[in-house]
């Protein structure tokens, strides 16, 4: 009898890993896609609520550089999605929202840091996911979209980079004065 359970358990199991390697390929492509869709999501909810509750100058320059990336990457991402399933509706979206909306507006004297914090996470996952499609090279249309977004990622790095320091430098000003000091003698 064990061995009878042994052989059915074994046969299910290589029935369910013998999947031709188009299907397993079609899953990890709609996987990678969906992914793409909402990490995109997700930013595009943090740069609106962003600009919408927070009215300092260098928050609303970051959101107008994230605005712009979604603006020029907009076209590719409609065609990368095109005739592929997206497993994300409209509830999803709204639970994005919500979530970032929560993180963002749950503590107004923290909400420039929540707005770094939440954006570089969200860049740096983006970043990873589209170095991982450049590095496996396995389809061509993900492949040139990642190309091409990829160096817009790494420059929105850089803007919440220098936001980042530029609300330190504005925090201790005397701190960094004397660092500066030190540094030029």
């Amino acid at each position: 009898m064990k061995n009878v359970v042994h052989i059915i358990v074994s046969t299910i199991l290589l029935a369910s890993s013998c999947q031709p390697a188009s299907v397993r390929e079609n899953e990890n492509e709609m996987f990678v896609v969906n992914e793409l869709f909402l990490l995109r999501t997700e930013g595009l909810a943090l740069y609106q609520i962003a600009m919408s509750a927070n009215p300092t100058a260098d928050v609303q320059s970051a959101c107008e550089n994230l605005k712009n990336y979604y603006a020029t990457t907009q076209e590719e991402f409609i065609y990368l999605c095109d005739g592929r399933s997206i497993a994300i509706g409209a509830e999803d979206y709204d639970v994005i929202w919500r979530h970032v909306e929560g993180q963002l507006l749950k503590d107004s004297a923290q909400f420039e840091t929540a707005f770094i914090e939440l954006s570089t996470d969200n860049l740096l996952r983006s970043i990873a996911l589209h170095e991982l499609i450049l590095q496996r090279q396995d389809w061509e249309d993900i492949m040139y979209y990642a190309f091409k977004s990829l160096p817009e990622l790494y420059k929105q790095q850089g803007v919440l980079q220098q936001l980042k320091e530029s609300r330190y430098t504005r925090k201790s000003p005397e701190t960094m004065e004397i660092e500066t000091a030190q540094l030029t003698l």
